[in-house]
């Protein structure tokens, strides 16, 4: 696994090397004009961290495999998505799809083995129970008849059994891909009555991995809720799982009564243009990259554990394809966004109280073992200038500032303390990462 601190070591051996301003290393140039810097004459607007007030645990962020072919990313995009080094994004969570067809399941070792180099958690979701055990014959469709349960419980309990003989082992698998919507492609639906009914009956029988469900479409409470009030039910899950399209980004008090995790299993934004992506503006892009980074914030903000995005490489994504004018295997503006989550808050990471008043700019914190990290998305058309960071009653005297938006990604400097205030500016539209080591 590659050292997830390299860019603080380049920073401090550039420092020791170098006698220059404080902002040492930068990703992509920019001029001091167009950069806003604190201004110490100012009094600051201060963001203050209490570490003893203490959230949910963070599982990691993440991104799924193509789900269907065989066109999947290579060792060197796992890399660029899982690695830690400069210019890579740092996931941490890795969604595939479990095959009806047994047959398929060689064709997702490789990509998944590549992954768990990097420490991946492994999600793995059925799009369909094997044909012959539906309603309807058909990977398409139609439900899972009762008296294949246990069968279809076997076929999840071969698969995750295949994988760990494989080296591709599974930390989690769901019961269904977005059971409460009828769609015409790969899909089989589940009422609320009957994924309670199996959770009961099969859940004790699916061994050697956490269990996730349902992966509702909007991350309908009241579907989840229906087996959460099952003592039984509930019993055999540990990950309450759901999509976001259209609804659902809310609090989940049930959830944390039972003390289960939430993740966020499922997004896309893509301008809905499938056709014509190419010819849209940088700018657009970037404004949606910035609705994307608000899900994530609301995502935290609300308690949950985990967000995993669709696919990690498409021309929308984090890693281009190849199609839609981008450059197969290049990083992408949108990676370098998500990045600021996925790179710098790790699993195992704590969120903590974060205080910031102001109208535009959104910021949570983190904490590690040996650091704090703080993001702050500002999408509004002007800068935020002097933020003066603060942990408990305490001024941390440096930082490391990691900023990206339309014009630079990842880009690095030294926070700058001066008048006994750390102090840090995110220019309009971006994304920023503070990070104080303890």
């Amino acid at each position: 696994m590659q050292d997830r601190n390299s860019i603080k070591r380049i920073y401090r051996l550039l420092k020791g090397l170098l006698i220059i301003a404080p902002v040492v290393f930068v990703a992509c140039s920019k001029s001091s004009e167009e950069d806003p810097q604190p201004n110490p004459s100012v009094q600051p607007k201060m963001l203050t961290v209490d570490p003893a007030t203490m959230y949910q645990t963070i599982a990691g962020f993440g991104g799924a495999n193509q789900m269907w072919g065989t066109q999947f990313p290579s060792a060197t995009d796992i890399k660029k998505a899982f690695g830690t080094d400069d210019g890579e994004l740092g996931l941490s969570i890795f969604r595939i799809r479990i095959p009806s067809n047994p047959d398929e399941w060689p064709l997702i070792v490789d990509v998944t083995k590549e992954a768990r180099k990097y420490g991946a958690k492994i999600l793995a979701s059925p799009w369909s129970p094997p044909p012959a055990l539906k309603s309807n014959g058909s990977d398409i469709g139609g439900f899972l008849l009762e008296e294949n349960y246990e069968a279809f419980a076997g076929h999840l309990n071969a698969f995750v059994e295949y994988m760990i003989a494989n080296g591709a082992a599974v930390d989690a698998i769901s019961i269904q891909n977005e059971p409460d919507i009828q769609v015409d492609y790969e899909s089989c639906d589940w009422s609320e009555s009957q994924m309670r009914a199996f959770l009961k009956s099969q859940g004790p029988n699916i061994s050697g991995v956490k269990m996730a469900a349902p992966e509702s479409f909007n991350f309908n409470q009241a579907y989840t809720n229906a087996f959460l009030n099952d003592a039984d039910a509930a019993e055999q899950l540990d990950i309450i799982a759901g999509h976001i399209y259209g609804g659902g980004l809310a609090p989940f008090p049930l959830a944390a009564q039972k003390n289960k995790e939430v993740w966020m299993t499922e997004y896309l934004l893509n301008q809905n243009a499938t056709a014509n992506w190419s010819s849209l503006s940088g700018e657009v892009i970037w404004d949606e990259t910035l609705q994307m980074l608000n899900t994530m914030h609301q995502s935290m903000t609300h308690g949950w554990n985990a967000y995993i995005w669709w696919y990690l490489k498409r021309y929308y994504s984090f890693l281009g394809d190849g199609s839609q004018g981008t450059t197969s295997g290049e990083v992408l503006k949108r990676g370098y966004a998500f990045s600021h989550f996925s790179k710098f808050v790790r699993p195992g990471y704590i969120r903590v109280k974060a205080d910031f008043q102001h109208a535009n700019a959104l910021a949570s914190a983190y904490q590690g073992p040996n650091e704090t990290v703080i993001v702050v998305i500002n999408p509004g058309t002007t800068p935020v200038n002097n933020i003066g960071i603060k942990l408990g009653n305490e001024v941390p005297t440096s930082a490391t500032f990691c900023v990206t938006n339309l014009t630079v990604n990842q880009q690095i400097s030294e926070a700058e303390f001066k008048d006994g205030n750390l102090l840090v500016s995110v220019p309009a539209k971006s994304v920023a990462t503070v990070v104080v080591e303890n």
